[in-house]
């Protein structure tokens, strides 16, 4: 929990260093492509997290390796980063970068769960009925859980809302256990 509100401030921070929305798309992606491949390479975070390299090393190769390709506002938040040893909530900071420019552009994020594959013009009918929800222009992600058994699940923000057939049958079975059926007796003849 720690990590995620340190990771808010350094998102926020580097936010607010962007001067214009072209800038904070590039940040975007910089810190996005930071993130893969911090997460999917064994190597690069064994490079950020090896306590044995000295941080003024692992800045000056950042900087060698990564100088001409990346803004000097994504090279500056990583050599703070390697300083106070906080590499590793590279992959939180991006992600609340990511959410802070959302709000920025007006995008809200939504996530279809289904059961199975949809067919596209199905998909696209899901797509429309969620941005009515939203003033905001909705970036839809459709996942596919087989353990819902049917129906849907819509995130939106931080709304859920639940039409799952494993959650009817949760509710079911609640309730059935729940109800006080009376105590059968056999007649006695």
């Amino acid at each position: 929990m720690f990590a995620k509100i340190v990771a808010d401030r350094y998102a926020r921070a580097v936010l607010q260093s962007c001067p214009d929305l072209a800038t904070i798309d590039r940040v975007d992606f910089e810190l996005t492509l930071l993130e893969e491949t911090y997460v999917k390479s064994p190597e690069t975070r064994a490079f950020f997290l090896n306590p044995k390299i000295p941080p003024k090393v692992k800045i000056r190769i950042v900087e060698a390796s990564l100088g001409d390709k990346f803004t000097p506002i994504v090279l500056n938040l990583l050599k703070l980063l390697i300083e106070k040893h906080r590499q590793d909530i590279i992959p939180d900071i991006s992600e609340r970068y990511n959410q802070l420019t959302d709000s920025v552009r007006g995008v809200e994020k939504a996530e279809i769960t289904v059961a199975a594959k949809l067919p596209q013009d199905l998909e696209e009918s899901l797509t429309t009925s969620v941005q009515r929800f939203s003033p905001r222009k909705v970036d839809v992600h459709i996942k596919i859980d087989p353990k819902i058994i049917g129906g849907v699940i819509v995130r939106l923000g931080d709304k859920v809302i639940d039409g799952s057939l494993s959650r009817r049958f949760e509710e079911i079975r609640r309730a059935m256990l729940a109800a006080r059926v009376p105590r059968y007796v056999p007649e006695s003849g």
